[in-house]
């Protein structure tokens, strides 16, 4: 019989986060009927369910065991710990002080500018060179109400981006997608068309947080709730209102889309996961040496196996070194 955990006095591994407790409950369940003792407990944006870190693989394995027999079952995006509540506040208040600091600028005349004139969106312009305007546009606003509509909006859209994608990807996203945007408005709109405005970046963080979000859930019916629920709000927020420019705001989600789905697509591929191991470990294993292994072109199992075993060694000194032969010894495996 194992012994129960708290009596071990070892360093619990966190298996996995959600912000469902019921999400955790489940899994725990799993792992109880298969002998693995564990506990969920409380977090400030959620619930980890831990284990004994000796635990950790094969645990994961039971857990990755049970989410292939159930395909079925639509299960919420993969829980990322590093992207937390404050990954979103920090692409929101980062949205939210760009804006009213280039509204301000444009107000006040900064530096003597004309940054109105300088930096609106004119479609003749974009397609003569003036690429920069896609850009420089994202910050301009006819008046205190189309700022207030944009920020508000931002603010909530690069929040939920900033949490779910990591605040680094999703700013530049916002960025880059909604330049995009009015890139694309710029070749469909006729040449005399300007238009200025935040608001084809915020229908573009919409797109990517769809998409990201259908790329990341299984196969069902559900997959498609995120699409879904994007393209309401497109039409709900975006297709209304006088001097709305619709073809800028579905051009924005559409960029936003195809910048989703290539982060969603890395994510797969790099397999972007919550057990990847800190800086600290890698240097205290190569100094230590816990386990120094030297594989000749791995495989996807060989992969696969070497990412259980990072759950084995979770302690705060522990760790695993995967390198190629040619830069080690003669023999593949030491």
């Amino acid at each position: 019989m194992r012994e129960p955990m708290d009596d071990l006095h070892a360093e619990l591994f966190t298996l996995f986060r959600s912000p469902s407790r019921a999400r955790c409950a489940e899994y725990a369940l799993v792992l109880q009927a298969v002998g693995i003792h564990c506990r969920v407990e409380p977090l400030e944006d959620g619930f980890a369910l831990k284990v004994r870190a000796r635990d950790a693989g094969h645990a994961r394995r039971q857990i990755e065991l049970y989410a292939a027999e159930n395909p079925e079952r639509d299960r919420p995006p993969r829980f990322d710990p590093r992207h937390r509540v404050a990954d979103g506040l920090n692409c929101a208040s980062l949205y939210g002080v760009t804006i009213l600091l280039l509204d301000l600028a444009q107000r006040h005349r900064a530096f003597g500018l004309d940054w109105w004139e300088a930096g609106y969106s004119q479609a003749g312009l974009i397609r003569a060179g003036e690429w920069w305007r896609a850009f420089t546009a994202l910050g301009l606003h006819a008046d205190p109400l189309h700022l207030a509509g944009n920020l508000l909006y931002g603010l909530v859209f690069g929040f939920l981006a900033g949490q779910q994608l990591g605040w680094g990807f999703a700013w530049s996203g916002l960025l880059l997608a909604g330049a995009l945007g009015n890139g694309l408005n710029a070749f469909i709109q006729s040449p005399a068309h300007s238009s200025v405005g935040a608001s084809t970046a915020v229908f573009a963080t919409l797109g990517m947080l769809a998409v990201a979000n259908w790329i990341r859930r299984a196969p069902g019916l559900g997959r498609w709730v995120p699409l879904g629920a994007g393209l309401a709000l497109l039409a709900f927020l975006g297709m209304g209102g006088q001097n709305t420019d619709i073809f800028a705001h579905v051009a924005g989600f559409l960029a936003g889309c195809l910048t989703g789905g290539l982060f969603g697509l890395a994510e797969r591929r790099v397999a972007i996961k919550a057990r990847h191991q800190t800086a600290e470990r890698l240097v205290h294993a190569l100094e230590h040496a816990n386990i120094v292994i030297y594989y000749d072109k791995p495989g996807d199992a060989v992969l696969q196996t070497l990412d259980s075993w990072t759950g084995l060694y979770g302690g705060q000194w522990s760790g695993i070194v995967v390198t190629y032969r040619g830069r080690g010894p003669e023999k593949p495996v030491r």
